[in-house]
């Protein structure tokens, strides 16, 4: 009776060992995975001046990172609204700082659509188009979602991420403005992101 019970608890042992040893293996294999999560990335698109443009060109500033297109008709206006009055309140701490408006529409937003839609705001803004694989190569390092959305009229709107994405001038994500926050939060997390 001792050695069949011996023998049982062996077997579930080993039953344990090589049925578990997957599952380990997977909560590991998956930590890794979390880690190795980033958002940004090298680009090349071109600015609302014309140049061609690559991260580098903005490295040694913290950045601010909007998804949008010239024909929307609330949040992309609201939100440059917004970062203008922000970069107000940052006073001195603004010019550490770089507002970069990523066209999801590069069909109709070329570089001098983009710079004419810009004037409206902030001087210090810039704009990026390109082309759509530049477009998508940026999105999907800085995890930017877009998608175009037929409209009865036969034209099209643009569905896409809303929040402002925040670096570091190391070019680290730091995180996200969201629509919904204060603008004190929202400042407090742009003095977070320059150097102070």
């Amino acid at each position: 009776m001792k050695s069949i019970r011996i023998v049982a608890w062996v077997l579930v042992a080993m039953a344990v060992v090589f049925l578990g040893r997957p599952l380990i293996s997977q909560v590991f294999h998956e930590e890794e995975e979390v880690k190795a999560f980033t958002v940004g990335g090298p680009f090349t698109m071109t600015d609302h001046n014309g140049r061609a443009v690559t991260e580098k060109d903005f490295s040694g500033k913290a950045m601010a990172m909007f998804a949008g297109f010239t024909y929307c008709p609330d949040v992309c206006p609201t939100t440059l609204v917004r970062l203008s009055g922000l970069m107000d309140k940052l006073g001195p701490y603004a010019d550490k700082l770089q507002v970069v408006l990523v066209s999801v529409d590069p069909e109709r937003d070329s570089a001098d659509v983009l710079k004419t839609y810009l004037s409206a705001f902030d001087s210090r803004f810039v704009g990026l188009t390109g082309t759509p694989a530049q477009l998508t190569a940026l999105a999907k390092s800085f995890r930017i979602f877009y998608e175009k959305v037929p409209v009865s009229n036969g034209g099209y709107t643009m569905n896409h991420s809303a929040g402002v994405f925040l670096f570091k001038k190391s070019g680290e994500f730091q995180g996200t403005i969201d629509l919904e926050e204060s603008d004190n939060v929202a400042l407090e997390k742009l003095r977070m992101v320059v150097d102070r």
